[in-house]
């Protein structure tokens, strides 16, 4: 916040735009102010910083349906940060006349592409071998490429989701966006777990301005025109079974 009491006030530039005019846009820019004009010897004046970095639409655009094309020649890193699916199994014991529920880790898959050319591997397993400090994926795109993601878990009848096609089970969330909010089983973690040290306070997604969250619903067909219980973990969406950090800088 800045003083109110301010006299002064200094904004201020990178040098390196002055060197190159054509990329000022990439350059952070801010101002700094202070609390008195005049500074008595011994004192010592409160300085204020505002520091504005360039956001992510000034390297991508994302496309209404989930892809990301982008404005200039930039490099891409991918991580995993989740790749939450469990399935769950019934039992009845005859004998004893009880019901136990039993729950295990499903493998998934998670691929990349560009321009709609061949998939790159990101991520084949469960769960518990998440690195979400690994970079799978690390490549230098040019101006106008086009990046997609997709996932699929794998147990009997599943399907993969596309970004780049539409899809409802597919969502991209950049600084400032409220991620969905639903019940999980007990023995899995939310979406906003999964995620936690990338949010904000309030909720809201609180990452770098050249970041982007790729989340994947996997086990169900989502529905954007039908309701559903967001405490209901059974039958719902939870948006936590293929997560991926995008994060985008110029080359």
């Amino acid at each position: 916040m800045k003083n109110p009491l301010k006299t002064s006030s200094l904004s201020f530039v990178s040098a390196l735009t002055l060197a190159s005019v054509t990329y000022a846009t990439e350059i952070p820019t801010g101002d700094i102010s202070a609390d008195a004009s005049v500074v008595r010897a011994g004192e010592f004046p409160r300085l204020d910083w505002n520091i504005t970095y360039p956001g992510i639409d000034t390297l991508v655009d994302i496309q209404p349906d989930g892809e990301v094309v982008t404005k200039t020649d930039v490099e891409m890193q991918v991580r995993v940060l989740a790749a939450d699916v469990q399935s769950r199994t019934t039992s009845f014991n005859r004998f004893t006349g009880r019901t136990t529920v039993s729950f295990s880790p499903v493998r998934v898959v998670s691929v990349g592409r560009i321009n709609g050319g061949s998939f790159r591997l990101l991520f084949n397993d469960i769960q518990a071998n998440v690195n979400p400090v690994a970079i799978p994926w690390q490549p230098n795109l040019e101006e106008g490429d086009r990046v997609s993601f997709a996932a699929q878990a794998n147990f009997t009848g599943s399907v993969p989701y596309f970004s780049g096609q539409n899809s409802p089970n597919v969502l991209l969330l950049k600084d400032g966006d409220v991620p969905p909010t639903f019940t999980t089983w007990d023995t899995q973690s939310t979406l906003g777990t999964h995620i936690a040290p990338y949010l904000d306070e309030t909720g809201a997604v609180d990452i770098g301005p050249r970041d982007v969250i790729v989340v994947f619903e996997l086990t169900h067909v989502v529905d954007p025109n039908v309701v559903v219980d967001p405490d209901d973990p059974n039958g719902t969406p939870d948006f936590q079974d293929m997560i991926l950090l995008l994060t985008f800088q110029k080359n």
